[in-house]
């Protein structure tokens, strides 16, 4: 049987979602957690991974790990104190895909809190990440001069490499990871070396590692992280319910 290992990344006292919605009554982990499990659960052998700088209660029947971070590298940075926004988004997109590249299963996968696995449809990322290495979903702002010069904590000049910022941007959640995959591999050690000397938006420090290496993950299309800009399309596997407005078309349904 297939191991999966599911890596979560919650940092800061409070829950914050950037696009606006509140999870009110939910444990902090759903509906991500919950939904996952539904589907995943009983055809892999699936184990989840915490990793936070905070109390979190945790209610799941997957055995499950909690990595307790002391010594954050984002706190004291000036641009990411802990209590400011960017201080929980960068120790989300950093510690998140290091605990890919730590993962013992044969896939590993990082969500964030907020994703929604709709459907039996989604187990179709496993044969997605064995044939590919890595997956990761298209960002609905599709080019990176977009999301990486206008996206808050975005840094990207135009000048830095030779596409002028013309390429794919990507989202981030889900990402996947065969963990036998060595191309995938280096990008995501990439990703991490990004983080750790340049820190900015997950998407843009993502691509700058794609760029150096080379190297392409799997695109995966909206439907596997149906963001507030694709609200309306159809075959959704994955929500983000983070943003409200996804949340009220799809959930309604």
């Amino acid at each position: 049987m297939v191991s999966i290992e599911l890596i979560m990344a919650e940092f800061g006292e409070e829950r914050k979602n950037m696009g606006g919605n509140l999870f009110e009554g939910s444990q902090r982990l759903d509906p991500t957690l919950s939904t996952f499990s539904k589907v995943m659960g009983d055809d892999y052998d699936v184990s989840l991974t915490l990793i936070t700088d905070t109390e979190v209660s945790i209610n799941t029947e997957l055995p499950y790990t909690v990595e307790m971070i002391t010594d954050n590298r984002f706190e004291g940075n000036s641009t990411s104190q802990r209590g400011e926004a960017r201080y929980g988004n960068r120790s989300n997109d950093y510690y998140k895909v290091k605990g890919l590249l730590e993962s013992d299963a044969d896939i590993a996968i990082c969500m964030d809190s907020d994703m929604y696995v709709v459907n039996d449809e989604f187990k179709t990322i496993v044969p997605l990440t064995q044939k590919f290495g890595m997956c990761i979903p298209e960002n609905p702002r599709l080019q990176v001069r977009f999301d990486g010069i206008r996206g808050m904590d975005g840094n990207y000049t135009l000048d830095e490499d030779p596409t002028r910022g013309n390429g794919m941007i990507t989202n981030m959640s889900p990402i996947t990871l065969d963990t036998s995959n060595q191309k995938a591999r280096d990008v995501l050690k990439e990703y991490c070396n990004e983080m750790e000397t340049n820190p900015a938006r997950g998407p843009l420090s993502m691509w700058r590692a794609i760029w150096k290496q080379g190297w392409n993950p799997n695109i995966l299309p909206f439907q596997w992280c149906v963001c507030d800009m694709s609200v309306g399309i159809n075959d959704v596997i994955c929500l983000h319910t983070g943003h409200k407005k996804v949340a009220d078309y799809y959930l309604e349904k």
